[in-house]
């Protein structure tokens, strides 16, 4: 989940494969892309970040549900804007290489992080 909003923060999809769940994966990554194209239709932001405690519940059977609290933060200068946090939630499944996303129920960029009409 960390490695997910890091690299939607960055923008950058390399490193992204090996935290999403191989079958899949392309869905995901189409599902990513898709979030990170809305971000840049408004002013992307300099980075998200997540704050507070991370929600972790167990689901059994090597299985978690992952909220985080994700806001964005645009610099400019010596200026900064913090956004609101709105949960971000994962659905992630553990296997030999470790935990990875499953499912990601992201909010809205356009509407909810940022408002609609600055996505043009």
């Amino acid at each position: 989940m960390n490695v997910y909003v890091l690299q939607m923060s960055s923008g950058e999809e390399l490193g992204l494969s090996r935290v999403l769940v191989a079958g899949r994966h392309d869905e995901l990554l189409r599902q990513w892309r898709q979030y990170r194209g809305e971000m840049e239709r408004a002013k992307t932001p300099s980075k998200l970040e997540t704050v507070g405690p991370i929600d972790v519940e167990d689901q059994g059977r090597n299985r978690a549900t992952v909220t985080a609290q994700v806001r964005p933060i645009w610099w400019s200068g010596q200026t900064s804007l913090s956004g609101t946090a709105h949960p971000s939630r994962f659905e992630t499944r553990r296997d030999a290489g470790g935990w990875q996303v499953w499912a990601a129920d992201l909010p809205t960029w356009c509407g909810v992080h940022v408002r609609a009409d600055a996505c043009r």
